[in-house]
């Protein structure tokens, strides 16, 4: 943000987005004492990983890295990490803590209790030190509410002001991703930081990357990645739609419709370890269950269907829907989104709603011109 209150300004560099991003990790090595990359087996963190552990390697530096199991993963997403932690210099913090997380293909179980104790995992916990399992002594695990957030918060919280929290975030994606970069500066003068919920600061040294330029860094430096992507390009899903998330996420659980082809034996410990997978993977696909583009025909407007879902829930599912409804418009566009977000189980609004007017009729205006 630049003092006024206004969005900064993109200011184009006379040097390529590789350059670039290497000159600010460099700079980051030189800055501070600990660099912490966070990994989620996905693309843009892979390569954030990337490029910071061959800058280590070159000056004989290590490298932290973060990656906070969800257990819900894709087998697949666990090999490329495995895979970095091998690496020389990766000093490794694995968090396998007990947490609570949204479970977007349930009602009867909203929340997904990764590594909750006396529970069925779906895989053992990796062994060694590098492995934080301990309780983690946040809000969120007295109430009944998804702890993902707070979860990264306390670790954020574990490291000093000499500490550099790396994150593979890119503006491109959304503008609530270029506000996440531009809206809480942590250093002046730095545009790609901002401030974390502790002492150290989080930077963003590929935010200025495009699609394209974090898959032809991938291939041109043949980077391991996660053979997820390949799985979904070939079933022909959309580039918004080719993402690496837990399986039973809110903008991810599409994916459970093709994983028994991919992953069996993750699909078989899903079913048994987590509610709704099954129905999930059935209709997750189809413009019916899970979708908000054509009203049912026993219905005589949005409002009525949005009201009968939410007549169905569960009392503590239920109530964060009605508060927030209760504050938006109640005009069709809005209303399918807030019908989209209960028949996704996005009670956490981690999908939030834009709330929008009424568009007007252009086909009854097509009409009187034909």
């Amino acid at each position: 943000m630049q003092k006024d209150g206004k969005p900064a300004r993109k200011l184009y560099l006379q040097k390529n987005v590789l350059q670039a991003a290497q000159e600010r990790i460099s700079w980051l090595f030189s800055n501070f004492k600990n660099v912490v990359v966070s990994v989620s087996g996905g693309k843009d963190s892979t390569v954030t990983f990337e490029l910071a552990w061959r800058h280590a390697q070159e000056i004989g530096r290590d490298v932290h890295v973060f990656f906070l199991d969800q257990e819900a993963e894709y087998a697949s997403t666990i090999d490329i990490v495995r895979g970095m932690y091998a690496r020389p210099g990766v000093v490794p913090h694995w968090w396998q803590s007990p947490f609570k997380m949204s479970n977007a293909t349930s009602y009867e179980e909203p929340l997904f209790h990764a590594w909750g104790e006396g529970l069925k995992w779906m895989r053992d916990r990796e062994p060694g030190d590098n492995s934080f399992k301990d309780e983690v002594p946040i809000k969120a695990h007295s109430q009944n509410c998804a702890a993902f957030y707070p979860m990264v918060e306390y670790a954020e919280q574990q490291w000093g002001a000499d500490t550099a929290l790396l994150i593979g975030l890119r503006s491109e994606e959304s503008l609530n991703r270029y506000g996440a970069v531009t809206r809480n500066p942590g250093m002046e003068g730095v545009n790609w930081c901002s401030k974390s919920t502790g002492k150290a600061l989080k930077f963003y040294p590929i935010y200025d990357w495009t699609f394209e330029d974090i898959w032809t860094y991938i291939g041109n430096e043949s980077v391991p990645y996660n053979k997820v992507y390949d799985w979904m390009y070939v079933k022909g899903f959309r580039i918004p739609e080719i993402r690496v998330s837990n399986l039973i996420h809110e903008n991810a659980f599409r994916c459970l419709t093709t994983l028994h082809e991919f992953e069996p034996e993750t699909y078989d410990r899903l079913v048994k370890r987590c509610k709704g997978i099954h129905v999930a993977a059935r209709y997750a696909d189809e413009q019916t269950v899970f979708s908000s583009k054509k009203l049912p025909q026993a219905f005589s407007g949005w409002l009525e269907y949005r009201d009968f879902l939410l007549s169905t829930l569960p009392e503590e599912v239920r109530t964060p829907f009605i508060k927030r409804f209760a504050e938006q418009k109640q005009t069709t566009p809005t209303l399918k989104q807030q019908v989209k977000q209960v028949l996704t189980n996005d009670w956490e609004n981690f999908v939030p709603v834009k709330q929008m007017d009424e568009r007007p009729d252009t086909r009854e205006k097509w009409m009187e011109i034909l």
